[in-house]
């Protein structure tokens, strides 16, 4: 944290994240947009799990926190995954100013493929989030 002065930003940063399916090229993306050095898959090795859990990185240049988050779906993790993957794309939902979701254009419409499940329990949330954030808006207003 004090090497990169982290403790010296106060609020004056912004956080984005990505969430997508295993092995579509969250890391790699980041890195082209944001500098950063996340691992990126070794297509060499065969399409295994690179991020394990939720990653960040800092583009000191730009004060933006970049949070790269395990691919959806990882076969490492198998069906005992779903809670994970609830929990880690919710994180990265609720502290980001920029939430990134990466799929396969194949996928779009498809229920399973491009998790729909998970993504229906994130926007949902969102939307709940937003809500409440009006609601103690207007509150503060009128007190």
């Amino acid at each position: 944290m004090e090497t990169n002065e982290l403790n010296k930003l106060g609020l004056n940063y912004k956080t984005v994240s990505i969430i997508g399916c295993q092995s579509s090229g969250k890391s790699t993306l980041l890195n082209l947009l944001f500098g950063t050095c996340f691992d990126v898959m070794n297509a060499d090795r065969g399409r295994l799990q690179t991020t394990k859990g939720v990653v960040f990185s800092w583009d000191k240049a730009r004060r933006i926190f970049v949070l790269d988050v395990e691919g959806i779906d990882s076969r490492e993790r198998g069906d005992k995954g779903h809670i994970f993957e609830q929990s880690t794309s919710l994180l990265a939902l609720a502290v980001s100013d920029v939430f990134v979701i990466n799929m396969w254009t194949m996928d779009v419409g498809r229920y399973t493929a491009s998790n729909m499940g998970l993504l229906r329990v994130v926007f949902e949330l969102n939307l709940k989030i937003q809500e409440k954030r009006k609601y103690v808006q207007n509150v503060s207003a009128h007190t």
